[in-house]
């Protein structure tokens, strides 16, 4: 049994033989929850973990895996410039995210020889196009909803912090700041996004289906590209799943991807 790790820049997800968790490391106490979580799990073959989190965290993460299981390694995944039927462009391919590498390998995975953009809506917003051969054709990165209202109020001393909800009024104008704030954010991110796939879709010649991931649910306006006959694919655990195929061609042999 594999424990894959996704470190993101705000919580950390796992996976072992059907057993899921998480936490969130912006708190105090996570290492606690996180080997709570991991209490009565039995200690894993192998332990396997992607991180675009800081140094800091990711070393705090590798030292509750050697609470929990002592003398367990943890192997690594990064980005490569060639690996699992993915290929970037980066002069330093260790500089492209691995959440953005492993989310591109799980859906050439199961979108084999198809032109792919790769939409993932966390704390950043990434939209990743991806050509039929594999070949990453570039990307964009944006801040995602909740960057954009802390840096807004940062700035701003008479906007109000503000924590955005799923069900806040959607780009209409508001009567109230919050929700003027909330509004105005999801006009950017949903404009962003959408005229960030339509470059995507030029750089692939004009066609691809989109896979989106992420816990973000503000990210939304696919319908457009739906009504104009694009595919629209939603996988919740599409950078997990990059990470536990990556897993396998590292132990294989057949993948420098550690």
């Amino acid at each position: 049994m594999k424990l894959i790790l996704d470190i993101g820049n705000t919580r950390i997800k796992w996976r072992m033989d059907g057993a899921l968790g998480d936490v969130t490391h912006l708190q105090d106490g996570w290492e606690a929850q996180l080997l709570a979580g991991w209490h009565g799990v039995e200690r894993p073959t192998a332990v396997f973990a992607g991180s675009v989190a800081s140094e800091s965290i990711s070393q705090r993460v590798a030292e509750c895996v050697s609470q929990c299981w002592p003398g367990q390694t943890l192997l690594w995944l990064r980005s490569q410039a060639h690996c699992c039927g993915v290929q970037i462009q980066y002069a330093e391919p260790q500089r492209f995210g691995i959440d953005r590498f492993a989310a591109l390998v799980a859906a050439r995975m199961e979108f084999m020889d198809q032109a792919l953009i790769v939409v993932d809506a966390g704390t950043a917003i990434t939209v990743d196009a991806l050509d039929v051969d594999g070949l990453h054709q570039g990307g964009m990165i944006m801040p995602g909803v909740r960057l954009l209202g802390a840096s807004l109020s940062d700035a701003a001393s008479q906007i109000p912090k503000i924590a955005v909800a799923v069900d806040d009024a959607v780009c209409t104008p508001q009567h109230e700041t919050r929700l003027a704030v909330s509004a105005g954010i999801r006009c950017m991110v949903q404009g962003g996004v959408e005229h960030a796939i339509e470059q995507a879709l030029a750089v692939l010649g004009g066609a691809a289906s989109i896979v989106v991931t992420g816990g973000d649910q503000a990210v939304q306006g696919f319908a457009m590209f739906e009504s104009r006959g694009l595919s629209v694919y939603r996988r919740e655990a599409l950078v997990m799943d990059g990470l536990e195929r990556m897993s396998y061609e590292v132990r294989d042999g057949s993948c420098p991807c550690h």
